[in-house]
């Protein structure tokens, strides 16, 4: 938020203040969506997850999203990474499970607009079921629960969106 103050009592209304600039909704101030006119910010931090989940095991970026979560991501390159969702920074992140896919559509965290590649899918198929978020489709809002073996909300070990992170080459 930008905003000016200008104080007022029965002598009537003073000077303007100096631009105020104020970064709501983030444990961590560098965690804002877009800042004005720039692109996400992918911040390097090691969050905790399950390894077995993911079938990348490189560096670890979290940025904010507008889903009032932290979406953080473990890459295997720049292309190919693990997607994770988080409600805080101290607090475990989550694999993503799909009803209606194979999560294709979950590459809208990373800001991509089109549904990407993904796979593999034997690791919900072969791991014990566990907690994390899921959905059925794009712009719908995650629910908690168990998701992977025995259940209609499956996870897969990586993802392709088209959308390098950290960020552009």
């Amino acid at each position: 938020y930008y905003f000016k103050v200008q104080a007022k009592n029965v002598f009537g209304l003073g000077p303007f203040s100096e631009t105020l600039t104020y970064v709501t909704e983030s444990d961590d101030p560098l965690l804002i969506d877009r800042p004005p006119g720039g692109e996400p910010i992918w911040i390097p931090f090691s969050f905790k997850y399950n390894p077995v989940h993911s079938s990348c095991k490189g560096s670890q970026f979290v940025k904010r999203t507008w889903y009032r979560k932290f979406v953080g991501v473990v890459l295997c390159n720049s292309l190919r990474y693990k997607i994770f969702m988080g409600d805080g920074l101290k607090e475990p992140f989550y694999s993503i499970g799909d009803t209606m896919g194979q999560g294709e559509d979950h590459c809208q965290f990373v800001d991509s607009h089109r549904d990407g590649r993904t796979g593999p899918t034997y690791l919900s198929e072969n791991l014990p079921s566990a907690q994390g978020y899921y959905r059925a489709y794009r712009q719908e809002p995650v629910t908690f629960g168990v998701i992977g073996r025995r259940t209609s909300h499956p996870f897969v070990g990586w993802y392709e969106c088209g959308v390098p992170i950290p960020g552009k080459w």
